[in-house]
């Protein structure tokens, strides 16, 4: 297992953001400025390198993972993280509706180790709480021929072998520098169990620079990474739940309220002028001496036929 000194020097200096030389050679273009920082009541950078449980049993078991509730995420960040090599780090916090976020992960070698001149690229995942334990455990198990086995078994059911990427796209792989934009449709409220309510869900950013379960993973190249990490988060504009409900069902009910209307209109128009009386008839009336004067007629014409 990692020293314990080693690991909190590595979240001591991420969550400092203090700029490290030559990690600002590469522009993004997400805008948001390196004094901007971080709130650390909406985001803790965790290592994500597993539960240490094959390793000895010391004080950095857990270290950094989840150690309180955080508030969601509202503000702007930005982020310097080192990530050793054969090893990983993730950004933790709270995604809500009602924002949409865009992160920018630019990764770069770590100026202290000598390069042998191969590009800085890692992998880039976001993961939710349930993904996020798999993938720890999937980190401390290294199981050989994983990775040929979940691709023998279908899509539909690899979330129950092995952790996947919010929504299933949410993994960017061998990747130097990726943008990647997501919004949160729900409530991410935890539900209530028999011990107690549970932690609001939260998001885990990981920054993946170690060989993984899955095929198409970047392995590590024995170099150190630094991740710029920016997150631009923006206010949008949310419908009612209702109104999905409205689109979908009014027309179907207008194409039969609007035919009975114009019916019921139609047959019940009336001059103004008309009476009470001859607005109810339904069929006009033959009679007096219009009648009569026809019934002479008609015995006329069957005397002449005769």
């Amino acid at each position: 297992m990692k020293a314990y000194a080693a690991s909190a020097v590595f979240i001591l200096i991420s969550v400092g953001f203090v700029p490290i030389n030559g990690a600002s050679g590469q522009q993004s273009s997400c805008s948001v400025a390196p004094d901007q920082g971080a709130n650390s009541t909406q985001v803790e950078i965790v290592d994500a390198s597993g539960y240490g449980i094959f390793d000895e049993f010391d004080e950095d078991w857990g270290l950094g993972y989840g150690e309180y509730d955080l508030n969601p995420l509202s503000e702007d960040v930005y982020a310097e993280v080192m990530i050793p090599a054969d090893d990983a780090m993730a950004l933790r916090m709270e995604l809500v509706k009602g924002y949409r976020y865009r992160f920018c992960v630019t990764y770069y070698l770590d100026p202290t180790e000598i390069s042998d001149g191969s590009p800085p690229i890692g992998d880039v995942y976001l993961l939710a709480d349930t993904d996020f334990d798999i993938y720890k455990f999937d980190y401390d198990s290294r199981f050989e021929g994983m990775d040929e086995a979940l691709e023998s078994i279908p899509l539909e059911w690899r979330d129950m072998a092995t952790w996947l990427p919010f929504r299933d796209v949410h993994a960017y792989e061998r990747v130097q520098q990726i943008e990647f934009t997501t919004s949160i449709d729900s409530d991410q409220t935890a539900y209530i169990n028999w011990w107690g309510e549970e932690p609001d869900a939260n998001m885990y950013l990981v920054l993946d620079n170690w060989n993984s379960s899955r095929s198409g993973n970047q392995p590590h190249e024995g170099m150190g990474l630094i991740a710029e990490v920016t997150v631009e988060v923006e206010e949008r504009v949310m419908l009612p739940a209702i109104t999905a409900y409205a689109l979908v069902c009014l027309p179907p009910i207008l194409l039969i309220i609007v035919p009975a209307v114009l019916h019921s209109r139609f047959h019940g128009w009336k001059d103004g002028n008309e009476s009470k009386e001859e607005y109810g008839r339904s069929m006009p009336l033959v009679e007096g001496d219009a009648g009569d004067e026809w019934s002479r007629k008609d015995e006329s014409y069957e005397v002449a036929q005769e």
